[in-house]
């Protein structure tokens, strides 16, 4: 009896197994920190439109502007899904049979689906719905917050929806509904050109719809950005580098050794962040948007990407590849999550006060504000995290595999 009772006080789990991170697997260490700087660009850009346009706060308009000109974060985190999910897909070439994609569905399901559905919940109980937030909410539930019209406020007060940042988890969660069909469809494919022809027209497909509403249908134009078939062009890039280093990984790496195929990957990559920090370079706006929405983005996080994978152990790789990051990136969903309620019920107010009531200056003001937003998401995504996501996580691998 004894014995027993020992070993089932030996097999009970630990406040330390309850308080520890499930982290992230560890297979390229440098996309954890890659995905922190997703997480900062993202954070940041909701700072400055919270505290210069929906707060009108007196922030230097020049830096403003660059900070809301760093919209493509988001894009960063599509293209790694895509990554990652091609990745785990890419055994599916060799297995693709009807069980093999239910365990895939089962869990992507416990992965998100549970704090999802907790913040959004949470959310419709406690704000104060407006006639059109209540009307709209079956279609938060159903990952469907994309295909709704999308209030332009930032305050919290006027959206359309009770999650509108849900937006980009619809276009995820519908991407992790679709690729499985196209992996059959590579499947039936029996040679690297044809597979690689059908991402290709799948990548190019967005650019293309993105095109024919700029000549045929402008008014659409704007909510492009936040619809799937206009932007999956980002995630299929994902595949697409998947793909690449699936089948050439050693290939690419021996390549990358020269200085002269880094230049090659570096140089296009380079230039399409130039342009993406400087929209004006068009001229027209609407235009310029056609190809910075999934485009520009994709060809510049595939060339980084890549050259993260496969250009070596220089200083960048080692940067990105620190411990410190891979905790932070485990955090990063339950971070997106939470970060713009936080911001709007108690960042907003305190910057607001500090620059109105105690007349600090914005140089200060917006660095603390993105910094308080920052350290507090990340207290309430590891919160949420030991107590839904880890638990969900383990159900997971129990009935999943």
């Amino acid at each position: 009896m004894a014995t027993s009772t020992t070993l089932a006080r030996s097999e009970a789990p630990s406040l330390r197994d309850f308080l520890e991170l499930e982290l992230l697997d560890n297979r390229y260490p440098a996309l954890h920190g890659l995905r922190v700087i997703g997480i900062v660009l993202v954070l940041q850009y909701h700072v400055t439109q919270s505290l210069f346009v929906a707060l009108q706060l007196p922030m230097n308009r020049a830096w403003a502007k660059t900070s809301m000109t760093i919209l493509f974060g988001m894009d960063l985190f599509f293209v790694l899904s895509g990554f990652l999910i091609g990745s785990i897909l890419l055994r599916s070439l060799d297995s693709a049979s009807p069980r093999y994609f239910g365990r895939f569905y089962m869990r992507r399901a416990f992965r998100t689906f549970p704090l999802y559905y907790l913040v959004l919940t949470f959310l419709a109980l406690t704000t104060a719905l407006t006639a059109t937030q209540r009307h709209n909410l079956v279609f938060d539930y159903a990952y469907l917050t994309n295909y709704r019209v999308l209030s332009t406020a930032h305050n919290g007060d006027a959206f359309t929806s009770v999650m509108p940042w849900g937006w980009s988890l619809g276009v995820e969660e519908h991407f992790y509904l679709l690729v499985p069909l196209l992996f059959v469809i590579l499947r039936w494919l029996r040679t690297d050109r044809a597979r690689l022809a059908v991402l290709g027209t799948v990548w190019l497909s967005a650019l293309v719809v993105r095109l024919l509403l700029y000549l045929y249908y402008p008014a659409g134009l704007a909510a492009a950005y936040v619809r799937t078939h206009t932007r999956a062009d980002t995630l299929t890039a994902g595949v697409i580098v998947a793909y690449v280093h699936h089948r050439w990984g050693d290939q690419m790496a021996r390549w990358m050794e020269s200085p002269a195929a880094r230049a090659i990957v570096a140089v296009p990559t380079i230039g399409c962040l130039y342009v993406l920090l400087n929209p004006d370079i068009f001229g027209d706006d609407a235009l310029a948007a056609v190809f910075y929405w999934g485009t520009f983005t994709s060809i510049m996080y595939v060339g980084f990407v890549l050259l993260l994978l496969h250009g070596g152990n220089g200083w960048l790789q080692r940067a990105l590849s620190a411990p410190l990051f891979r905790p932070i990136a485990t955090l990063g969903y339950g971070v997106y999550l939470v970060h713009l309620p936080i911001c709007y019920a108690f960042i907003n107010p305190g910057a607001s006060a500090l620059v109105r009531r105690w007349g600090w200056s914005m140089a200060a003001v917006w660095p603390l504000s993105l910094a308080a937003l920052i350290a507090a998401s990340l207290i309430m995504a590891y919160v949420l995290h030991v107590v839904v996501e880890k638990p969900s996580l383990r159900l997971r691998d129990r009935l999943a595999g």
